[in-house]
């Protein structure tokens, strides 16, 4: 069996047969396995074997690091909470990317005429521009979390990571106490942020449902895609706002709501908040 058919099987293994999963890591081994055959006998092709040999370990192991760090569902690099109990007819609805004016406010609204709770998972550059909503969103009982403080796309490799903390201390400034989850932005995690988190008390919580919202005008397309996935226990992932940048126009999730909260309840699914599916300790903690 040549190197590159050794790799693609194991690809198979780990992403399954689709397509638009599996092209990734295919390409990784067409990178790292040129012709993907066997070398010839000889000096020159044992140095070539080598140098396969060598790609074909270095790919897999960028391939595993790279499924651990962005799959939302896998624990390998620390414990998270992707969804609550399988037999419990309940699901939280979270939302990230705010404080965004207007929009968590009126989603905050829409949920409460419902009579169910929301979870925002926050980012801190936004909080210390609108204090106000925090403040709003936790008196009126949704719960918040830490969603980091810039929201961006390689701070996470930063084995120090000091976005838990700024963010917490966004968190104290604007409502006096800290939250007890953390949601890594894109679901990008290492073992050093995982082992951050615990250390200051926060579980990691990510999502087994999304709509890929961001990337949808339809609130129809939207609540469909949840409705197709979602199951007991589910943790549903929203958008509120977008990487927390001002006014952020997030209709789509506001069209999309009500729908949704309709879809559950024909379907006997309560919406409730991550601290109710999931024993989080409570939602607020001392910072």
């Amino acid at each position: 069996m040549t190197a590159a058919v050794l790799l693609t099987v194991v690809i198979r293994l780990v992403f399954g047969d689709d397509p638009l999963i599996r092209w990734w890591p295919t390409a990784l081994v067409a990178i790292a396995v040129p012709g993907g055959v066997d070398a010839p006998l000889g000096t020159e092709g044992r140095t070539r074997r080598r140098w396969t040999v060598a790609g074909v370990v270095g790919a897999a192991v960028a391939l595993l690091a790279w499924t651990g760090a962005n799959d939302p569902q896998l624990s390998w690099f620390g414990p998270v909470v992707a969804n609550g109990p399988r037999d419990v007819p309940e699901v939280a609805l979270t939302f990230d990317d705010g404080p965004n004016d207007p929009f968590s406010l009126e989603i905050a609204e829409v949920l409460e005429e419902r009579g169910a709770r929301g979870t925002f998972y926050l980012v801190g550059s936004a909080i210390d521009r609108n204090p106000e909503i925090v403040r709003d969103l936790v008196e009126r009982g949704h719960q918040v979390g830490n969603h980091s403080y810039h929201h961006d796309y390689w701070r996470w490799l930063d084995p120090r990571y000091p976005e838990l903390d700024r963010t917490d201390e966004a968190f104290e400034r604007a409502i006096g106490r800290c939250p007890t989850t953390y949601r890594p932005p894109h679901g990008q995690r290492t073992p050093f942020i995982s082992a951050l988190a615990a250390a200051r008390g926060m579980e990691v919580v990510t999502w087994d449902t999304s709509a890929m919202d961001w990337s949808l005008t339809d609130g129809g397309e939207v609540a469909r895609r949840v409705l197709d996935r979602v199951q007991p226990g589910s943790i549903v992932l929203l958008h509120d706002g977008l990487d927390g940048i001002p006014d952020a126009d997030r209709q789509v999730v506001l069209d999309a709501l009500p729908i949704i909260l309709d879809g559950l309840e024909e379907r006997g699914l309560r919406p409730v908040s991550v601290d109710e599916l999931v024993d989080t300790g409570g939602s607020l903690r001392n910072c």
